[in-house]
Protein backbone atom coordinates (compact mmCIF):
# COMPACT_ATOMS: atom_id res chain seq x y z
CA UNK A 1 0.00 0.00 0.00
CA UNK A 2 1.01 3.66 0.48
CA UNK A 3 1.30 7.25 1.63
CA UNK A 4 -0.55 10.01 0.09
CA UNK A 5 1.92 13.73 0.60
CA UNK A 6 0.86 16.71 -0.93
CA UNK A 7 2.77 19.59 -0.88
CA UNK A 8 2.58 23.27 -1.82
CA UNK A 9 -0.46 22.40 -4.36
CA UNK A 10 -1.68 24.78 -6.12
CA UNK A 11 -5.04 24.43 -9.24
CA UNK A 12 -5.74 27.54 -11.03
CA UNK A 13 -8.80 27.79 -13.50
CA UNK A 14 -9.15 30.49 -15.61
CA UNK A 15 -7.46 32.81 -13.36
CA UNK A 16 -9.22 31.90 -10.15
CA UNK A 17 -7.73 30.05 -7.59
CA UNK A 18 -9.30 26.70 -7.00
CA UNK A 19 -6.85 25.29 -4.55
CA UNK A 20 -3.72 27.05 -2.68
CA UNK A 21 -0.80 26.29 -1.38
CA UNK A 22 -2.34 22.64 0.08
CA UNK A 23 -0.19 20.58 2.20
CA UNK A 24 -1.28 17.11 3.26
CA UNK A 25 0.04 13.76 4.53
CA UNK A 26 -2.24 10.43 4.26
CA UNK A 27 -0.33 7.43 5.96
CA UNK A 28 -0.40 4.40 4.28
CA UNK A 29 -3.72 2.66 5.01
CA UNK A 30 -4.86 5.39 6.53
CA UNK A 31 -8.78 6.66 5.76
CA UNK A 32 -8.69 10.53 5.34
CA UNK A 33 -11.76 12.91 4.32
CA UNK A 34 -11.69 16.26 1.98
CA UNK A 35 -14.58 17.59 3.74
CA UNK A 36 -16.17 21.53 2.67
CA UNK A 37 -18.69 23.28 1.31
CA UNK A 38 -19.17 23.35 -2.44
CA UNK A 39 -16.25 25.37 -4.34
CA UNK A 40 -14.18 24.54 -1.54
CA UNK A 41 -11.74 22.63 -4.09
CA UNK A 42 -11.87 18.96 -2.17
CA UNK A 43 -13.18 17.52 -5.94
CA UNK A 44 -10.12 19.58 -7.28
CA UNK A 45 -7.60 18.26 -4.57
CA UNK A 46 -8.87 14.49 -5.23
CA UNK A 47 -8.68 14.96 -9.45
CA UNK A 48 -5.44 16.40 -9.41
CA UNK A 49 -4.20 13.37 -7.48
CA UNK A 50 -5.24 10.66 -9.85
CA UNK A 51 -4.23 12.95 -12.23
CA UNK A 52 -7.43 14.19 -14.43
CA UNK A 53 -6.02 17.89 -13.55
CA UNK A 54 -2.62 19.20 -14.06
CA UNK A 55 -1.24 21.21 -11.35
CA UNK A 56 -0.16 24.44 -11.52
CA UNK A 57 2.08 24.35 -8.36
CA UNK A 58 3.31 22.07 -5.80
CA UNK A 59 4.10 18.00 -5.75
CA UNK A 60 1.73 14.90 -5.41
CA UNK A 61 3.67 11.90 -4.41
CA UNK A 62 2.45 8.52 -4.10
CA UNK A 63 4.42 6.29 -1.75
CA UNK A 64 7.76 7.04 -2.54
CA UNK A 65 6.93 7.97 -6.54
CA UNK A 66 6.69 11.97 -7.46
CA UNK A 67 3.30 11.25 -9.91
CA UNK A 68 3.07 15.11 -11.43
CA UNK A 69 4.25 14.00 -14.62
CA UNK A 70 2.46 10.45 -14.14
CA UNK A 71 -0.64 9.45 -16.54
CA UNK A 72 -3.56 8.44 -14.12
CA UNK A 73 -3.27 4.59 -15.27
CA UNK A 74 0.01 4.68 -13.87
CA UNK A 75 -0.64 5.98 -10.99
CA UNK A 76 -2.15 2.74 -9.33
CA UNK A 77 -5.15 4.11 -7.80
CA UNK A 78 -8.67 3.59 -8.34
CA UNK A 79 -11.45 5.87 -8.25
CA UNK A 80 -15.16 6.01 -7.34
CA UNK A 81 -17.31 8.61 -8.66
CA UNK A 82 -20.83 9.80 -7.74
CA UNK A 83 -22.38 8.61 -10.78
CA UNK A 84 -20.92 4.80 -10.14
CA UNK A 85 -20.25 4.65 -13.83
CA UNK A 86 -20.99 1.76 -14.83
CA UNK A 87 -21.12 0.38 -18.44
CA UNK A 88 -24.89 -0.28 -18.92
CA UNK A 89 -24.85 -3.16 -21.77
CA UNK A 90 -22.20 -5.19 -19.72
CA UNK A 91 -23.21 -7.23 -16.95
CA UNK A 92 -21.77 -6.93 -13.01
CA UNK A 93 -19.21 -9.45 -13.67
CA UNK A 94 -18.54 -7.74 -17.33
CA UNK A 95 -18.38 -4.59 -15.21
CA UNK A 96 -15.99 -5.38 -12.62
CA UNK A 97 -13.54 -7.64 -14.72
CA UNK A 98 -13.37 -4.89 -17.63
CA UNK A 99 -10.26 -2.72 -15.79
CA UNK A 100 -8.16 -6.11 -15.69
CA UNK A 101 -8.94 -7.46 -19.31
CA UNK A 102 -7.30 -3.84 -20.08
CA UNK A 103 -4.41 -4.32 -17.84
CA UNK A 104 -3.82 -7.82 -20.08
CA UNK A 105 -4.54 -10.17 -16.62
CA UNK A 106 -4.25 -13.69 -17.28
CA UNK A 107 -8.55 -15.14 -17.65
CA UNK A 108 -7.85 -17.35 -14.85
CA UNK A 109 -6.93 -14.53 -12.33
CA UNK A 110 -9.53 -12.24 -13.61
CA UNK A 111 -12.16 -14.81 -12.71
CA UNK A 112 -10.25 -15.43 -9.33
CA UNK A 113 -10.55 -11.38 -8.27
CA UNK A 114 -13.76 -10.58 -9.44
CA UNK A 115 -15.38 -13.74 -7.30
CA UNK A 116 -13.26 -13.14 -4.33
CA UNK A 117 -14.27 -9.41 -4.48
CA UNK A 118 -17.90 -9.97 -5.00
CA UNK A 119 -18.20 -12.51 -2.21
CA UNK A 120 -16.62 -9.35 0.18
CA UNK A 121 -19.13 -6.84 -1.23
CA UNK A 122 -21.50 -9.96 -0.89
CA UNK A 123 -22.79 -9.40 -4.23
CA UNK A 124 -21.79 -12.95 -5.91
CA UNK A 125 -25.69 -13.10 -6.77
CA UNK A 126 -25.42 -10.38 -9.10
CA UNK A 127 -22.94 -10.72 -11.45
CA UNK A 128 -25.24 -12.05 -14.44
CA UNK A 129 -27.22 -9.00 -13.91
CA UNK A 130 -27.11 -5.41 -15.86
CA UNK A 131 -26.79 -2.43 -13.78
CA UNK A 132 -30.07 -1.19 -14.88
CA UNK A 133 -31.44 -4.17 -12.72
CA UNK A 134 -29.85 -3.18 -9.92
CA UNK A 135 -31.02 -0.88 -6.98
CA UNK A 136 -28.86 2.12 -5.98
CA UNK A 137 -27.06 0.36 -3.03
CA UNK A 138 -26.13 -2.36 -5.20
CA UNK A 139 -24.58 -0.31 -7.97
CA UNK A 140 -22.82 1.49 -5.51
CA UNK A 141 -21.39 -1.92 -4.70
CA UNK A 142 -20.47 -3.03 -8.03
CA UNK A 143 -18.76 0.39 -8.41
CA UNK A 144 -16.55 -0.06 -5.61
CA UNK A 145 -15.89 -3.71 -6.69
CA UNK A 146 -14.68 -2.24 -9.88
CA UNK A 147 -12.58 -0.41 -8.33
CA UNK A 148 -10.99 -3.40 -5.59
CA UNK A 149 -9.96 -5.92 -8.24
CA UNK A 150 -7.23 -3.86 -9.53
CA UNK A 151 -5.73 -3.87 -6.09
CA UNK A 152 -4.50 -0.12 -6.27
CA UNK A 153 -2.48 1.51 -3.56
CA UNK A 154 -4.86 3.99 -3.19
CA UNK A 155 -8.50 4.54 -3.30
CA UNK A 156 -10.24 8.22 -4.37
CA UNK A 157 -13.74 8.58 -3.77
CA UNK A 158 -15.81 11.35 -4.74
CA UNK A 159 -18.85 11.76 -2.88
CA UNK A 160 -20.08 7.95 -3.47
CA UNK A 161 -23.40 8.22 -0.80
CA UNK A 162 -24.78 11.11 -2.48
CA UNK A 163 -27.11 9.68 -4.80
CA UNK A 164 -28.53 7.19 -2.25
CA UNK A 165 -31.23 7.86 -0.05
CA UNK A 166 -30.83 8.79 3.60
CA UNK A 167 -31.58 5.06 5.21
CA UNK A 168 -29.37 3.29 2.51
CA UNK A 169 -26.54 5.83 3.21
CA UNK A 170 -26.33 5.14 6.37
CA UNK A 171 -26.09 1.87 6.07
CA UNK A 172 -23.31 2.31 3.42
CA UNK A 173 -21.21 4.04 5.79
CA UNK A 174 -20.49 1.28 7.81
CA UNK A 175 -19.97 -1.15 5.42
CA UNK A 176 -17.27 1.43 3.51
CA UNK A 177 -15.54 1.94 6.78
CA UNK A 178 -15.75 -1.81 7.71
CA UNK A 179 -14.80 -2.49 3.83
CA UNK A 180 -11.80 0.08 4.02
CA UNK A 181 -10.13 -1.62 7.41
CA UNK A 182 -10.85 -5.15 6.04
CA UNK A 183 -8.44 -4.47 2.99
CA UNK A 184 -5.87 -2.04 4.50
CA UNK A 185 -6.39 0.60 1.27
CA UNK A 186 -5.10 4.15 2.06
CA UNK A 187 -8.61 6.11 1.32
CA UNK A 188 -9.34 9.51 0.30
CA UNK A 189 -12.76 10.18 0.46
CA UNK A 190 -14.18 13.69 -0.95
CA UNK A 191 -18.15 14.87 0.72
CA UNK A 192 -19.45 17.87 2.10
CA UNK A 193 -21.65 16.19 4.77
CA UNK A 194 -19.95 16.38 7.67
CA UNK A 195 -21.42 13.28 9.74
CA UNK A 196 -20.19 11.27 6.67
CA UNK A 197 -16.95 12.86 7.57
CA UNK A 198 -17.01 12.77 11.84
CA UNK A 199 -18.14 8.72 11.30
CA UNK A 200 -15.76 7.38 8.66
CA UNK A 201 -12.66 9.27 8.83
CA UNK A 202 -9.24 8.41 10.81
CA UNK A 203 -8.26 12.56 9.63
CA UNK A 204 -10.96 15.09 7.91
CA UNK A 205 -8.67 17.85 6.29
CA UNK A 206 -12.12 20.57 6.02
CA UNK A 207 -11.73 23.25 3.19
CA UNK A 208 -13.15 26.57 2.48
CA UNK A 209 -11.94 28.71 -0.46
CA UNK A 210 -9.63 26.39 -2.04
CA UNK A 211 -7.43 26.92 1.80
CA UNK A 212 -6.59 23.58 4.15
CA UNK A 213 -8.30 25.27 7.46
CA UNK A 214 -7.78 22.22 9.88
CA UNK A 215 -6.26 18.25 9.48
CA UNK A 216 -7.40 16.82 12.46
CA UNK A 217 -9.29 13.15 13.86
CA UNK A 218 -13.08 13.67 14.03
CA UNK A 219 -13.26 14.61 17.92
CA UNK A 220 -10.39 17.23 18.00
CA UNK A 221 -11.81 18.49 15.24
CA UNK A 222 -15.23 18.94 17.09
CA UNK A 223 -13.90 19.87 20.31
CA UNK A 224 -10.84 21.96 19.46
CA UNK A 225 -11.79 23.49 16.37
CA UNK A 226 -8.92 26.40 14.86
CA UNK A 227 -11.02 29.30 13.96
CA UNK A 228 -14.68 30.49 13.14
CA UNK A 229 -15.13 28.81 10.06
CA UNK A 230 -14.30 24.89 11.34
CA UNK A 231 -16.55 26.25 14.24
CA UNK A 232 -19.22 26.66 12.61
CA UNK A 233 -19.34 24.10 9.55
CA UNK A 234 -18.67 21.54 12.04
CA UNK A 235 -21.77 20.46 14.25
CA UNK A 236 -25.16 20.06 14.13
CA UNK A 237 -27.01 22.02 15.05
CA UNK A 238 -24.73 24.69 14.56
CA UNK A 239 -22.53 26.45 16.96
CA UNK A 240 -23.98 29.98 18.53
CA UNK A 241 -21.46 32.56 17.61
CA UNK A 242 -21.87 35.61 19.92
CA UNK A 243 -19.79 38.94 19.17
CA UNK A 244 -18.90 39.90 22.21
CA UNK A 245 -16.15 42.74 24.08
CA UNK A 246 -13.88 41.95 27.00
CA UNK A 247 -14.84 44.58 29.78
CA UNK A 248 -11.83 45.12 32.53
CA UNK A 249 -10.14 41.44 31.41
CA UNK A 250 -13.07 39.34 33.40
CA UNK A 251 -16.49 39.71 31.85
CA UNK A 252 -17.04 39.50 28.58
CA UNK A 253 -19.88 41.32 27.43
CA UNK A 254 -22.42 40.54 24.42
CA UNK A 255 -24.93 43.41 25.04
CA UNK A 256 -27.70 41.59 25.43
CA UNK A 257 -26.01 39.97 28.71
CA UNK A 258 -22.73 39.90 30.55
CA UNK A 259 -21.11 36.37 31.67
CA UNK A 260 -17.28 35.81 33.73
CA UNK A 261 -14.38 35.13 31.33
CA UNK A 262 -13.81 31.08 31.92
CA UNK A 263 -10.48 30.82 33.76
CA UNK A 264 -8.95 28.75 30.78
CA UNK A 265 -9.00 31.88 28.64
CA UNK A 266 -7.35 34.77 31.22
CA UNK A 267 -3.91 34.04 30.02
CA UNK A 268 -4.43 33.46 26.48
CA UNK A 269 -6.75 36.97 26.32
CA UNK A 270 -3.99 38.73 28.46
CA UNK A 271 -1.18 37.37 26.11
CA UNK A 272 -2.97 38.45 22.84
CA UNK A 273 -4.44 41.67 23.65
CA UNK A 274 -7.81 40.57 22.37
CA UNK A 275 -10.69 43.10 23.44
CA UNK A 276 -13.23 41.89 20.51
CA UNK A 277 -13.97 38.00 20.30
CA UNK A 278 -17.01 35.79 19.15
CA UNK A 279 -18.17 33.27 22.26
CA UNK A 280 -19.06 29.82 20.70
CA UNK A 281 -21.28 28.03 22.60
CA UNK A 282 -22.42 24.42 21.04
CA UNK A 283 -26.05 24.06 21.59
CA UNK A 284 -25.61 20.52 23.18
CA UNK A 285 -23.85 22.43 25.74
CA UNK A 286 -26.25 25.11 27.06
CA UNK A 287 -27.97 24.08 29.93
CA UNK A 288 -31.78 25.46 30.28
CA UNK A 289 -33.19 25.26 33.37
CA UNK A 290 -37.29 25.69 33.32
CA UNK A 291 -38.80 27.28 36.52
CA UNK A 292 -38.95 30.20 38.72
CA UNK A 293 -37.59 33.24 36.59
CA UNK A 294 -39.60 35.88 38.05
CA UNK A 295 -38.05 38.55 39.80
CA UNK A 296 -35.19 41.44 38.94
CA UNK A 297 -32.44 40.07 36.43
CA UNK A 298 -30.17 40.52 39.54
CA UNK A 299 -32.39 38.07 41.87
CA UNK A 300 -33.14 35.75 39.27
CA UNK A 301 -29.30 35.09 38.66
CA UNK A 302 -28.30 35.23 42.53
CA UNK A 303 -30.46 31.94 42.38
CA UNK A 304 -28.33 30.10 39.41
CA UNK A 305 -24.93 29.57 38.95
CA UNK A 306 -22.33 32.38 37.84
CA UNK A 307 -22.50 32.39 33.55
CA UNK A 308 -26.42 32.23 34.20
CA UNK A 309 -28.64 34.23 31.85
CA UNK A 310 -32.80 34.70 31.42
CA UNK A 311 -33.98 33.70 28.13
CA UNK A 312 -37.63 33.14 26.79
CA UNK A 313 -38.46 30.10 24.55
CA UNK A 314 -39.20 31.45 21.12
CA UNK A 315 -39.98 28.55 19.24
CA UNK A 316 -39.36 24.86 19.56
CA UNK A 317 -38.69 21.75 17.07
CA UNK A 318 -39.14 18.24 18.07
CA UNK A 319 -36.89 15.96 17.10
CA UNK A 320 -38.59 12.74 18.37
CA UNK A 321 -35.42 11.85 20.39
CA UNK A 322 -34.65 15.79 21.48
CA UNK A 323 -36.05 18.57 21.46
CA UNK A 324 -34.20 22.46 19.53
CA UNK A 325 -34.96 25.23 21.55
CA UNK A 326 -34.70 28.99 19.68
CA UNK A 327 -34.31 31.45 23.31
CA UNK A 328 -34.52 34.80 22.80
CA UNK A 329 -32.48 37.10 25.38
CA UNK A 330 -33.51 40.34 24.17
CA UNK A 331 -33.42 40.50 20.74
CA UNK A 332 -30.82 37.88 20.24
CA UNK A 333 -31.66 34.18 19.40
CA UNK A 334 -29.78 31.28 20.45
CA UNK A 335 -30.29 27.64 19.92
CA UNK A 336 -30.06 24.94 22.98
CA UNK A 337 -30.38 21.19 22.11
CA UNK A 338 -32.63 19.40 24.96
CA UNK A 339 -33.56 16.04 25.85
CA UNK A 340 -37.41 15.03 24.27
CA UNK A 341 -38.73 15.24 27.89
CA UNK A 342 -37.73 18.65 28.57
CA UNK A 343 -41.41 20.43 29.50
CA UNK A 344 -41.68 23.91 28.05
CA UNK A 345 -43.34 25.89 24.94
CA UNK A 346 -43.12 29.40 22.95
CA UNK A 347 -42.98 32.33 25.75
CA UNK A 348 -41.98 29.96 28.89
CA UNK A 349 -38.97 31.56 30.95
CA UNK A 350 -36.11 29.40 31.34
CA UNK A 351 -32.63 30.18 33.06
CA UNK A 352 -29.49 29.21 30.38
CA UNK A 353 -25.97 28.91 31.74
CA UNK A 354 -23.48 28.71 29.47
CA UNK A 355 -20.62 25.92 30.98
CA UNK A 356 -16.88 27.65 31.32
CA UNK A 357 -15.57 24.22 30.35
CA UNK A 358 -17.81 24.44 26.87
CA UNK A 359 -17.11 27.55 25.90
CA UNK A 360 -14.94 28.68 22.44
CA UNK A 361 -13.37 31.88 22.08
CA UNK A 362 -12.31 33.77 18.78
CA UNK A 363 -10.54 36.53 17.40
CA UNK A 364 -13.46 38.83 16.22
CA UNK A 365 -10.90 40.01 13.62
CA UNK A 366 -8.79 36.91 12.19
CA UNK A 367 -11.49 34.45 13.63
CA UNK A 368 -8.37 32.09 15.07
CA UNK A 369 -9.70 30.20 17.81
CA UNK A 370 -8.11 32.04 21.42
CA UNK A 371 -6.07 29.09 23.06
Amino acid sequence: MARVELKGLRKEYDGAVAVEGLDLNVKDKEFVVLLGPSGCGKTTTLRCIAGLEDVDDGEIHIGDRLVNDMSPRDRNIAMVFQSYALYPHMSVYQNMAFPLENAKVVEREIVERVNRTARLLQIEGLLSRKPAQLSGGQRQRVALGRAIVREPTVFLMDEPLSNLDAQLRVHMRAELKRLQKDIGVTTIYVTHDQVEAMTMADRVALMSKGVLQQYDGPRTIYDRPSNEFVAGFIGSPPINLVPCDLQDGGTLDAGEFQIPVPNQFAGPLKRTACERVLLGIRPQDLTVSAGDSSGTEGEVLQRFPSSSVPAEIYTTEPLGDATILDLKVGAMLLKALVGATFEGDAGTQVVIRFPPERIHLFDRTSGRAIE
